[in-house]
């Protein structure tokens, strides 16, 4: 996996999400058309049933018929006189039809009734309106008869004769009726019924979505997670193979070091005269050992380092601060210059025993001496050992006044091969700190870092 394949990935990711959205998206539609065809049906049937031979509402038709019927020749009177006349006879009509008609509507209470005896939802909200009202004098030719203020438009579409519904649409369309009559001195009026409660049916239509909602947000989680795990697999991977490539390299510059020193040494010991023989042996005798030795010790340090478990260790019971002085005195022993190595104890017991591989326990603390002083650029280096009690735990600290690590460096100076960006001058193989972790897991204990950027670093052993 590159760089290319992260936006790929998010991408391919986005056209599932939106796949995924269309197919919920349809399935909400189908439902919902489904929804309201099965509930039109039965509305429908109800109110056809209950408008037999009558128009709006029971008893709508003895109103209209009882307003517009005596005033036939005044509407004939008026269309003849011209436009404007029968515009303002008609819209004063209008007025005295509609108040009427809303007066004497009992549609509300009529429909909660259909719903109710329809094992429909109570909280249905409803609408009767009148879409278009027309009269003829000559029974075929029909004239528009919403003028003025009632005249049909985007603004106005309907006239609302009954009802509490808001979003009156084809949507929610329950009946829509046409009657008229052919003969003369008559009239034509369509009206429609709508019903309809969004919230309601909206619930529960997602709950009947409910397991294709979890199927696909189970489906979206997996791909997630799935990628989250490769791509977590990947950043391992490729990190393990940035440490091992800075393995290889540091073995090389490592090994490279003592083996050519030893065969230097070696081809002077060839070429020195008899004279000088006596005089230079030794010297270079103790380089030839000092070099092995340090060969064999990288050799044992990387081929060995994953052995370490708590199950292989031969230990043995060691009173600890004895132990602890021993490894400061003989490090401090060892250096060629001179450092501020310390140890001091704030123990009650210090005649305290620990269960311990003596080998594995001094070459750790080795270890991170030699970190306090390869990563230390002051002209006074100090090292700190404090043997401490909390609880039932004894710590171990080992403290220095280094360069310090960062948040980035803390989660992973512990891994195998890892190297700081500070260490690309400074000899070693990136197994110190991990050798240091895999003795303290060995033996049951804990091990703790604290640090900040150039104010130092403390490694606290934890036995318990």
């Amino acid at each position: 996996m590159n760089r290319k394949h992260i936006p790929i990935s998010i991408v391919s990711f986005s056209v599932l999400f939106i796949v995924q959205y269309l197919l919920i998206y349809n399935t909400f539609v189908l439902r919902n058309n489904q929804y309201q065809v099965e509930e039109r049906k039965s509305l429908d049937s109800a109110y056809r049933n209950l408008l037999l031979n009558d128009k709006l509402f029971p008893g709508g038709q003895k109103i209209i018929d009882s307003l517009i019927k005596p005033r036939y020749p005044q509407f004939r009177e008026a269309y003849e006189q011209g436009p404007s006349i029968f515009d303002s006879l008609a819209q004063d009509f209008c007025d005295t039809l509609f108040t009427a008609l809303r007066d004497k509507s009992n549609m509300d209470s009529l429909f909660r009734a259909l719903a109710t005896s329809k094992s429909l939802d109570t909280g249905l909200n409803s609408a009767l309106i009148i879409t278009d009202l027309e009269i003829t004098f000559d029974g075929r030719h029909y004239i528009p008869f919403l003028r003025g203020k009632y005249m049909l438009n985007k603004e106005m579409p309907h006239i609302l004769i009954d009802g509490t519904l808001d979003v009156i649409d084809k949507q929610n369309q329950i009946t829509g009726l046409t009657v008229s009559s052919p003969q003369g001195n008559s009239y034509k009026i369509a009206f429609a019924l709508h019903a309809d409660d969004p919230n309601s049916r909206f619930y529960k239509i997602l709950k009947q979505m409910t397991p294709t909602l979890l199927l696909a947000f189970l489906a979206i989680a997996m791909v997630i997670g799935i990628y989250f795990l490769t791509y977590r697999s990947w950043i391992r991977q490729k990190k393990m193979t940035e440490m091992t490539s800075d393995f290889l390299n540091s073995v090389t510059h490592e090994f490279h070091t003592p083996i050519t020193t030893i065969i230097v040494a070696n081809r002077s010991i060839e070429n020195l005269d008899k004279a000088l023989l006596e005089e230079k042996i030794p010297e270079l005798t103790a380089i030839i050992a000092r070099q092995s030795s340090r060969l064999q010790k990288l050799i044992k340090q990387a081929l060995n380092i994953t052995e370490l478990n708590e199950y292989n260790l031969e230990k043995e019971n060691l009173p600890l601060l004895p132990l602890l002085a021993e490894s400061v005195s003989d490090y401090r022993l060892s250096l060629e210059q001179d450092i501020d190595l310390e140890l001091t104890y704030d123990h009650p017991n210090p005649d305290l025993e620990v269960h311990v591989n003596k080998f594995l326990f001094t070459t750790a603390i080795y270890n991170i001496f030699d970190n306090a002083i390869k990563y230390n650029k002051s002209i006074e280096k100090r090292i700190a050992v404090v043997l401490t009690q909390k609880g039932d735990r004894t710590g171990i600290h080992i403290g220095d006044n280094g360069i310090g690590l960062d948040e980035k460096q803390l989660q992973s100076i512990f891994q195998k091969f890892y190297r700081g960006d500070e260490s690309s001058n400074r000899p070693g193989l990136g197994l110190g700190l991990f050798y240091v972790k895999k003795v303290a897991e060995a033996h049951g204990w804990d091990l703790d870092v604290n640090s900040a950027k150039n104010e130092g670093t403390q490694f606290t052993i934890w036995i318990s």
